[in-house]
């Protein structure tokens, strides 16, 4: 417990106010804020989630590690008290200290929270929080397209969701070619979705187009295997054997075509040209596997000749 020296001088410091700035430039130091009353000391902090992050994560300890994340389109004055704020809560309830993270895809805005939660008292007290500011450019972008994930392809579009130039449409292909490549149908939908929704409307007309062309099923490695196995046993029928394996070879035959169709849409949006000779070599490639190692490819080569090396993998 605080002894009686330290309780008789926070009393006098109660009962006298101006004797904060009396001591203060008898020290030679700058004053704080004069004609201020003394109240109730306790200060009674906010939840952490009532100044409303967009993200807050922590376990299920009551105590222990955090992450506030906010995605920041623009410029907003009220971060430059509320990210301290949640900050400084967490940092109270959990015992930690956690980590801001800014998520933004715009220069300015990525300068601007950098230094926007720096703040100073008239007498020199400087509150700062430092976040840590992730500007999606498209460097970044590409990045995040080259790794060939669905989610991380719709990260991507977000991040030129606004924008109406060509690289912007090159994005939104190779994320629709991301999502075309994507194995779960409800996880494809639900991404899909979510693209669509954070569209601005120049993307969104074009995406219409991307869209003509129908999300194909890849094969099921358990379809072949059931067919393989009902044919070594002699208990499929001669008709039903032809049209399950029609069926396959159709479904193979329609992936490969869409896989192809999304390379050189890809190919075309980055500006890219591409040749007769080499357009037919792609819809004459049936190996999905070779089709997807191009279109990955394709998200950051420079040349058609960097697409097809024999030198980069198969």
């Amino acid at each position: 417990m605080p002894g009686a020296a330290h309780e008789t001088f926070v009393a006098l410091l109660r009962e006298r106010p101006t004797l904060l700035n009396d001591i203060l430039r008898a020290l030679d130091r700058p004053p704080v804020t004069a004609g201020l009353t003394a109240k109730d000391s306790a200060l009674r902090l906010t939840n952490p989630l009532e100044v409303r992050p967009d993200v807050v994560l922590l376990d299920d300890a009551p105590r222990g590690p955090w992450i506030v994340v906010d995605v920041q389109r623009a410029e907003d004055a009220a971060k430059q008290h509320r990210w301290p704020a949640a900050a400084g809560v967490l940092l109270d309830t959990r015992g930690v200290m956690g980590d801001v993270i800014i998520i933004t895809h715009d220069a300015a805005v990525a300068r601007w929270a950098a230094t926007v939660a720096r703040v100073m008292g008239p007498g020199g007290t400087e509150l700062w929080l430092r976040p840590i500011v992730i500007q999606l450019t498209l460097a970044e972008v590409e990045t995040l397209l080259a790794q060939g994930r669905a989610d991380l392809a719709v990260v991507a579009t977000w991040a030129v969701h606004d924008q109406t130039g060509k690289r912007a449409k090159a994005v939104l292909h190779a994320a629709v070619a991301a999502l075309h490549a994507e194995p779960d149908p409800m996880l494809r939908a639900e991404l899909l979705r979510a693209m669509i929704s954070m569209l601005g409307d120049a993307l969104a007309r074009e995406i219409k187009d991307l869209l003509m062309l129908p999300l194909q099923i890849p094969e099921s490695p358990i379809y072949r295997e059931i067919v393989d196995t009902l044919e070594a046993r002699g208990e499929l029928r001669g008709e039903l054997r032809g049209e399950l394996r029609g069926e396959l070879r159709g479904e193979l035959r329609g992936e490969a075509r869409g896989e192809a169709r999304s390379l050189l849409r890809v190919l075309a949006r980055r500006g890219i040209a591409v040749d007769d000779v080499s357009r037919d070599r792609v819809f004459a490639c049936k190996d999905l596997a070779q089709l997807d190692l191009w279109l990955d490819r394709a998200v950051t080569a420079v040349s058609l000749d960097e697409v097809f090396a024999a030198n980069l993998g198969r």
